[in-house]
């Protein structure tokens, strides 16, 4: 059965480490849906994030293979549930219509979203929220009419557990 899984990959912070990852997910016709590369808590240590859509057996053996990759620490997958996971987008609507149209502000507030920005062109919108709240506000911006441009991270994640007593204990101590 095809779901959504999310690789989270700790590796050395060295050059090419991301084309070799995302090179296995090629090899296995695998999409990615989102992507999102960051420093961890460890000094030198980058954590990728990557969500995408496909059987457990082949996560799985792709996983499997990560491990193999020599700047690759720690890799383990999971499902959305396993995770606490939040996206941004930025939503940017014209100032004419925000200022015309009372919708805009109904929006905001009933999605608890932020203005961050307000020019004489456009206003800037924020919403913190789940993939698919996200997706709602950006489809309700557009049934009104609104939206002019829109922007999202992908995921961003925090393990339930702590995961650093998952990596090996020489990388923790340095």
């Amino acid at each position: 059965m095809v779901k959504e899984y999310i690789v989270i990959a700790f590796t050395e912070n060295q050059i090419g480490v991301l084309n070799r990852i995302t090179a296995l997910y090629l090899r296995r016709k695998i999409n990615i849906e989102s992507l999102k590369v960051s420093e961890s808590s460890i000094k030198g240590i980058s954590m990728f994030v990557i969500s995408a859509f496909t059987s457990s057996e082949t996560i799985d053996k792709l996983v499997k293979q990560l491990r193999n990759i020599i700047d690759v620490i720690q890799v383990e997958y999971y499902t959305n549930e396993e995770l606490i996971t939040q996206e941004i987008a930025l939503y940017k609507i014209s100032t004419k219509l925000f200022r015309q149209n009372g919708a805009t502000d109904r929006i905001v507030r009933e999605w608890n979203a932020r203005i961050i920005e307000i020019n004489p062109s456009f206003v800037v919108v924020e919403k913190t929220g789940t993939r698919e709240e996200i997706e709602q506000m950006r489809q309700e911006f557009e049934r009104q009419q609104l939206l002019q441009e829109f922007t999202r991270s992908g995921t961003v994640v925090l393990h339930r557990e702590p995961w650093v007593q998952a990596l090996p204990n020489q990388i923790i101590s340095q």
